[in-house]
């Protein structure tokens, strides 16, 4: 038996709530709303979690993603966080309703694919300017030879 911290009643330790006053006890239910059921729209693919995925797991108080920083099961955790990202990131912290939680990993998906878009294209620029270049130096360098 325990008290209840707003009136003092005497009650049992799994009472979800005291029975006098109401005030909820901190005792763990059978399963709270939050975790027996994941409203709709919340479950799919999250590309944020994908390819951000440390950044998002910070993000997103989803501190399970952080492995992604371990050598070798890193790639295999982004894959985890693409496939789960999305409902660990809604049991992890408090939505004000599922249109706002869609809202916010659509920022993440949307930057995340900038970003890694915006590396590729940089890439290939290098690819293509690089070589470019080296070959203009080497012409450059033959005509004042002569």
């Amino acid at each position: 038996m325990v008290f209840c911290r707003a009136c003092g009643t005497q009650i049992h330790e799994t009472a979800p709530a005291c029975p006098k006053c109401g005030a909820p006890t901190g005792a763990p239910t059978v399963a709270s709303p939050r975790e027996a059921e994941i409203p709709a729209g919340v479950k799919g693919w999250s590309w944020g979690a994908f390819l951000l995925n440390w950044i998002w797991a910070i993000g997103n108080s989803v501190w399970i993603g952080l492995l992604c920083l371990i050598p070798y099961v890193g790639f295999i955790m982004a894959i985890v966080l693409g496939f789960k990202g999305r409902e660990w990131a809604w049991k992890a912290r408090k939505w004000d309703s599922v249109e706002e939680f869609n809202r916010v990993q659509r920022k993440w998906s949307r930057w995340a694919l900038i970003i890694v878009l915006g590396a590729v294209a940089i890439g290939v620029l290098a690819a293509i300017a690089i070589p470019a270049y080296q070959q203009y130096e080497m012409r450059a360098g033959m005509a004042q030879m002569r």
